[in-house]
């Protein structure tokens, strides 16, 4: 039986952690990658900081959700300013119904974003990891196709028992992948990272005619491994691959920089969420 997502974390996080000793590198340092990104007024990784970083090109409208706020059309998403999985995510495809939802978000006092809904027809998850600064190249790089035919608008993740994941990486010429990797290193250069987005063909993302859904610093999963094709085996093989590089990452990182209590503040974010309670 395929390992489950809670698994294979469990298999990441204890590989990685072997992987920093070997490395001679402290694991817990992870947390100090994506640092410069984090909002620590907020306590987050948050999504209209984000969203700035986004070329103007390729970014989606997105607005601070309160009590006076109305779209100016529909359909559109209404998402925890941070979080992931798609915990608490709607899709919101009229007036009426977006009241009713705004009004029990406001009522839970948790921070949500209005996201303007992207055009493309296809879903694509870009997955990187850059074990050194210095270099132009990236250790890990994957392309994930997101699929789910149960809607126009589905609200797509892990625990989504309609969602499927296909990695479509050796589909692309080694030219495609480095134009990809440009348009990405645009947005910023990331120890780690996953870009979700949307266009209408993989083609259309290596011309870069897409729109960014969002981009995942905190602990974002290398997706494409829940890609059904692939075997234990082979999840383990590309797992050691990647928590190897991620180690190397670790210990590569700009240790110049100030550093943020991203784990705990990010902890406590999560926990005042829970009992906040999810608007249903």
């Amino acid at each position: 039986m395929k390992w489950s997502p809670g698994q294979f974390r469990i298999v990441m996080v204890a590989t990685y952690t072997l992987a920093c000793i070997a490395a001679r590198t402290r694991p817990w340092k992870y947390f100090q990658l994506n640092a410069p990104w984090f909002n620590l007024e907020k306590g987050i990784f948050s999504k209209l900081d984000l969203n700035v970083l986004f070329p103007a090109q390729w970014r989606l409208e997105l607005d601070l959700l309160d009590a006076e706020f109305r779209p100016a059309r529909y359909p559109v998403w209404l998402k925890p300013e941070w979080g992931e999985n798609a915990n608490g995510v709607f899709c919101v495809g009229n007036e009426t119904e977006y009241q009713q939802i705004k009004d029990r978000i406001v009522e839970s006092g948790r921070s949500y974003v209005v996201q303007q809904a992207a055009t493309g027809k296809r879903e694509f998850e870009l997955f990187t990891i850059q074990d050194c600064p210095d270099s132009e190249s990236y250790a890990v790089f994957s392309i994930t196709e997101v699929t789910n035919g149960t809607h126009r608008y589905p609200v797509n993740g892990i625990y989504n028992p309609e969602t499927s994941y296909h990695d479509i990486s050796d589909r692309l010429q080694p030219d495609q992948k480095t134009q990809i990797l440009e348009w990405i290193v645009k947005i910023g250069r990331f120890p780690i990272s996953r870009l979700c987005v949307r266009a209408d063909s993989i083609e259309d993302v290596v011309s870069g005619n897409f729109q960014i859904i969002e981009i995942n610093l905190y602990t974002p999963m290398p997706i494409h491994l829940l890609d059904s094709r692939y075997s234990n085996r082979d999840c383990w093989s590309m797992i050691r691959h990647h928590m190897l590089a991620l180690a190397r990452a670790t210990r590569n990182r700009d240790r110049s920089r100030q550093e943020k209590p991203v784990y705990t503040r990010m902890l406590r974010h999560r926990i005042n969420s829970m009992l906040a309670g999810a608007p249903r």
